[in-house]
């Protein structure tokens, strides 16, 4: 052990409970990594910092842990154990370290709390995401992680949007297609069919990565929703509605946005999926030009809406560049058994 890693104190957070200096110590942290790997992240400011440390989120527990040199916050982790039937063998996590605290063995400090609380839950599988080529790549690395999925981060300034070109875009109707939208939970006819659409996900290619698997339901559409809530954040969805083989009614693709809350500008485009066999008839670009232009109408506070696409999806890409965003910041995950 090094002199200077001698003097550093970890700690453990009181689950929903940190004390005003353990709050602000997590806000000092993570705004310098997110300054140091050019995050175009919304900044929280305390009081939003002070929320997310205070929710126990029984459904995915979150254990989280400060690295303390005297009373300076020098690093931070945390770690997600998902609850989900088919994700259970997973657990995300984070290490976030200031500038200027690199290579002091930290990280590698935090990265044992980490293992350690995985293992003793019956996790199999670490995931954690990195900015691309920054100090934390280097360490996740060294540390023994595979790269699983390489994506890109894209911004949309909502200043900057093309207003004519959303609406025309939204006029140009899909034929045999409709568009329904909700906020929160979906209308009770739509529920069964949201469902299935969401199932699908399950089958896109992430690269490598091992995600898991979520299966959803109906209990599960509703309880994703109340999830939310209970974090101050509103599920938008905009659907495009369709006819089966059969002649049944179908989601035939969805976009959801992610309203943070708590007085944020930002907001974060989620899912957007378009059924295998309704692909091809400008189903992607419809439905999230329809959900950019409901959400510019219906909440002017939004000033970007961030999101993240498989740098493999160049068509996913490529619609969101028509649309306005653009391309500031890479990111991978990285895994590794256990």
């Amino acid at each position: 052990m090094s002199a200077k890693l001698e003097q550093i104190r970890i700690v453990r957070l009181a689950e929903a409970d940190p004390g005003d200096a353990e709050i602000a110590g997590w806000h000092r942290v993570r705004a310098a990594a997110a300054a140091e790997a050019g995050s175009d992240a919304p900044d929280r400011d305390l009081a939003a910092t002070a929320a997310v440390l205070r929710d126990p989120r029984p459904s995915e527990p979150v254990v989280r842990w400060l690295a303390w040199d005297g009373d300076t916050a020098v690093g931070l982790a945390w770690v997600r154990l998902h609850q989900a039937e088919g994700r259970r063998h997973v657990a995300n996590f984070r290490i976030a370290l200031p500038d200027g605290r690199h290579g002091e063995g930290i990280a590698e400090a935090l990265l044992d709390e980490v293992r350690a609380v995985a293992l003793a839950d019956g996790r199999s599988r670490l995931l954690a995401g990195v900015a691309v080529d920054s100090a934390g790549e280097g360490f996740l690395v060294d540390a023994g992680f595979t790269l699983g999925a390489d994506f890109q981060r894209m911004r949309l300034r909502v200043a900057d949007c093309d207003r004519e070109g959303l609406r025309a875009t939204v006029k140009a109707a899909s034929e045999g297609y409709s568009l329904v939208r909700w906020q929160g939970v979906p209308p009770g006819d739509l529920i069964g069919p949201f469902a299935v659409t969401r199932e699908a996900m399950n089958d896109m290619p992430v690269n490598t990565l091992d995600l898991g698997r979520i299966s959803w339901d109906e209990d599960r559409v509703r309880a994703n929703v109340r999830d939310a809530a209970t974090r101050g954040r509103t599920l938008l969805t905009v659907a495009a509605l369709g006819l089966d083989e059969g002649g049944a009614e179908v989601v035939a693709g969805f976009s959801e946005i992610v309203l943070e809350g708590g007085g944020s500008s930002g907001a974060r485009q989620s899912d957007t999926v378009v059924l295998r066999e309704h692909r091809g008839r400008g189903l992607g670009l419809w439905v999230k030009a329809a959900m950019l232009e409901w959400l510019i109408g219906a909440h002017p506070e939004i000033e970007e809406v961030v999101t993240e696409c498989l740098v493999t999806n160049t068509h996913m890409i490529a619609i969101n560049e028509q649309l306005g965003f653009r391309s500031v910041q890479g990111e991978r995950y990285y895994q590794l058994g256990l």
